[in-house]
């Protein structure tokens, strides 16, 4: 089992400047008026119009061509370097918009098995997407949007975009991506209490903190799938007996507590008021101590992600 993890989806955003010659470097340039145009530098797109140029893709992919290499400080300041060379722009005062940092992780079960484990917390709204397949991707996001963390089934994902595997992948494997995203420049003014300049991102301290970030979202994120139990010796009432069921179905069964309570919301026989009280609730019976710590597929999860956090953390900023 294995995972990278790296800055990968960036969104800058460059102040305007001479950029005579610029367009001669694009790739599929569409040019709208003589102030709007588009285009790509590799995966990169580009779209330039009276306000600057906005430049967006994965830096990972315009580094190695593809986004399972993990990208360390160094290679993020090389694909930052690299992108100037061949836009023959200055991106030393570049604003980031957006960034995302995520890790691809070789399982041994499918996907699907570890994120329907994956619970609601206050923070986030939760939605997903599933086939006849399956449960393939979920997304949690901010009321804001301007935070993002979605987990999804890789090889479904590349399949879907009928592009090649990678080479260290196969149709028998099993890989869960993990993305933690700010989607907005004001999320991140919010994270770091400034802006960020495109410089910022192979900064050790700034590349330190979206690691946190990402860390701090999934461990934000309860998770279920846990083995409800009590004490013989204990006086087991009927309340509690109602208690102990109703976790351990919630734990066994998420997806369909979830659209239960859709149902009877949509109805209109469950308030919003009432479902913030089972939240609260449910919260309550997840830390009740007749709980088991968590389910083997979580167990292997945190131990993969954990581990390899702090390993990577370790070995990238040297």
């Amino acid at each position: 089992m294995r995972v990278s993890k790296m800055i990968d989806n960036i969104s800058l955003k460059v102040p305007q400047q001479d950029d005579t010659g610029f367009t001669g470097r694009l790739q599929d340039l569409w040019r709208r008026d003589i102030h709007t145009y588009s285009g790509h530098i590799q995966n990169m797109g580009v779209y330039k119009n009276l306000d600057g140029i906005i430049i967006h893709g994965s830096l990972a992919k315009y580094l190695n061509g593809e986004n399972l290499t993990p990208l360390t400080w160094g290679h993020v300041k090389e694909a930052i370097r690299k992108l100037e060379v061949e836009t023959g722009l200055d991106l030393s005062m570049t604003i980031v918009k957006s960034v995302e940092i995520g890790i691809s992780i070789f399982t041994k079960e499918k996907p699907s098995e570890y994120l329907k484990l994956f619970g609601n917390p206050a923070i986030f709204t939760r939605r997903e997407f599933s086939k006849s397949t399956g449960l393939e991707t979920i997304t949690y996001a901010t009321k804001t949007g301007a935070f993002q963390f979605t987990g999804y089934d890789k090889i479904q994902e590349m399949k879907s975009r009928k592009g090649n595997l990678h080479l260290s992948f196969s149709n028998d494997k099993n890989v869960l991506r993990l993305e933690y995203k700010i989607v907005r420049r004001r999320g991140i003014y919010a994270r770091f209490k400034r802006d960020l300049m495109a410089y910022d991102l192979f900064d050790r301290n700034i590349y330190r903190k979206l690691q946190g970030l990402f860390w701090d979202a999934y461990q934000a994120i309860p998770k279920l799938g846990r083995q409800c139990y009590f004490n013989k010796l204990d006086n087991i009432t009927p309340t509690k007996w109602t208690e102990i069921l109703a976790e351990q179905y919630r734990q066994i069964c998420p997806k369909e507590c979830l659209h239960l309570q859709q149902t009877l919301r949509e109805s209109g026989a469950l308030s919003d008021k009432s479902r913030e009280r089972i939240r609260a609730e449910e919260r309550r019976r997840a830390k009740d101590f007749s709980m088991s710590d968590k389910s083997p597929l979580v167990a292997e999860l945190d131990e993969l992600v954990r581990g390899q956090f702090v390993a990577y953390l370790k070995t990238s900023i040297t």
